[in-house]
């Protein structure tokens, strides 16, 4: 099974390289899980309110991370706890 190409945000890459290394850990699990199966429950992936074309998904019980996609590509937006829906 190929896996999905994906893309950063420099919003994305320069938060991502604050957190800590079990938090990177997660936000790559999640992102190699939408790569591989957007659809699978642990990520509780969804389109976003008032954000037409933004999804969000699920990395830990309080963080999420935002993403959206180009033609055949996830471009992952940004990360971070609930605030994230207030600012995709």
């Amino acid at each position: 099974m190929a896996l999905t190409p994906v893309e950063y945000s420099p919003r994305f890459v320069k938060t991502y390289r604050k957190k800590p290394a079990e938090m990177q850990a997660a936000i790559k699990k999640a992102v190699t899980q939408l790569r591989t199966d957007c659809r699978h429950p642990s990520l509780r992936a969804r389109k976003m309110q008032g954000h037409p074309d933004v999804w969000e998904a699920r990395v830990t019980d309080g963080d999420r991370l935002t993403f959206h996609w180009d033609e055949d590509t996830i471009y992952c937006r940004k990360h971070c706890n609930h605030s994230v829906l207030q600012h995709p």
